[in-house]
């Protein structure tokens, strides 16, 4: 009962553990709004799987039985996980954190279950829920949301994106290549503009905060770089396995320039 979307993880723990090294404190609430964070992020696949339960499969399946002990488990570490919260987080931020948790994760569950899960608009909407992980950290570490935490989500969001667009650009490409018809490449354009973009911020913080910039700029370069190998079949044939350890390499390096730069 865990997530399949291994892009995913990075995008939960990296602006999470990043706001904890700048927020440069410790609290005993921070293991907890981990867990809660975890908690949160897996309870979405017995969800899916009980809702294909009830609309999609016929017959009762024996990984129903499991999932909903897996998610009453979930809930209930999540509810002692929110108790314990309430202790240090104002209210003004848990309970929209937790409506947003709550609601995002119901709608993922969806529209998985509608086998919308691909999705660009669903994709960009929960990288940007998945990555405000970093304001729960710094709620827990400094028992308020810090200046720089709401540039950290918007820089770790931006990047998120990005990679988004090159993801889509190249599975639009190599159902391309194996069509008897070229069909048009929608996500193309996009995803170029979404580097372009990367590159104008970081001209625009490089006076200002240069390794952030660079970090911009890096992330921007080697989706540029993909983009521009898709027209190779052999970039095509790379396994997604070996894409995925690529992706996960440049947030972390990407998430260690942030540091740095915020510092």
């Amino acid at each position: 009962m865990w997530p399949r979307e291994h892009g995913a993880w990075p995008m939960l723990l990296a602006p999470f553990l990043s706001a904890l090294l700048l927020a440069r404190a410790w609290h005993w609430s921070v293991p907890v709004a981990l867990v809660a964070v975890l908690a949160a992020f897996v309870l979405r696949e017995p969800l899916v799987t009980l809702g294909r339960q009830r609309w999609v499969w016929r017959d009762e399946r024996p990984e129903s039985a499991k999932a909903r002990r897996w998610l009453a488990a979930e809930l209930a570490l999540l509810a002692a996980a929110g108790g314990a919260l309430a202790l240090r987080w104002p209210l003004s931020f848990l309970l929209p954190l937790g409506f947003l948790g709550a609601g995002m994760t119901l709608l993922a569950a969806w529209m998985t279950v509608r086998n919308r899960q691909r999705s660009a608009t669903l994709q960009l909407a929960s990288a940007a829920g998945l990555t405000s992980t970093c304001l729960a950290a710094s709620l827990s570490a400094a028992g308020r949301v810090e200046p720089w935490c709401w540039l950290l989500w918007a820089l770790s969001a931006a990047h998120a994106a990005a990679g988004i667009f090159v993801v889509h650009a190249r599975l639009e490409a190599r159902v391309a290549a194996r069509a008897p018809r070229p069909e048009p490449l929608r996500f193309r354009r996009p995803a170029y503009a979404m580097q372009l973009l990367l590159l104008a911020g970081a001209a625009a913080l490089y006076p200002s905060l240069p390794a952030v910039s660079a970090a911009l700029a890096l992330s921007a370069l080697v989706h540029l770089a993909t983009l521009r190998s898709l027209s190779s079949p052999a970039a095509l044939e790379t396994p997604l396995t070996r894409v995925g350890l690529r992706a996960m390499t440049l947030s972390l390096v990407y998430s260690a320039l942030l540091v740095y730069g915020l510092w």
